[in-house]
């Protein structure tokens, strides 16, 4: 039985997900992490046990498996 999306109520599914965020001024991206996904609005839902893993890998300052270059897009310079 799949999970209800919180946002939009259509069912979920698992995948596996890439996963961006910032941590000290840093953009990091994360690959291949399970997670649940709404197919109706794309939602992301991640156990406590993944976001422990996303945590500990961030702060274990370990070198990253590769790294990507990040275009930036900045609304506010005109």
């Amino acid at each position: 039985m799949s999970r209800e999306c919180p946002v939009c109520h259509h069912a979920m599914h698992a995948a596996l997900v890439r996963h961006v965020q910032t941590w000290q001024e840093t953009v990091v991206m994360f690959e291949h992490v399970p997670a649940e996904v709404c197919a109706q609005c794309g939602e992301h839902l991640f156990t406590g046990e993944v976001v422990d893993r996303l945590n500990n890998l961030l702060w274990s300052l370990a070198p990253p498996t590769r790294t990507v270059a990040v275009a930036v897009y900045d609304l506010a310079a005109g």
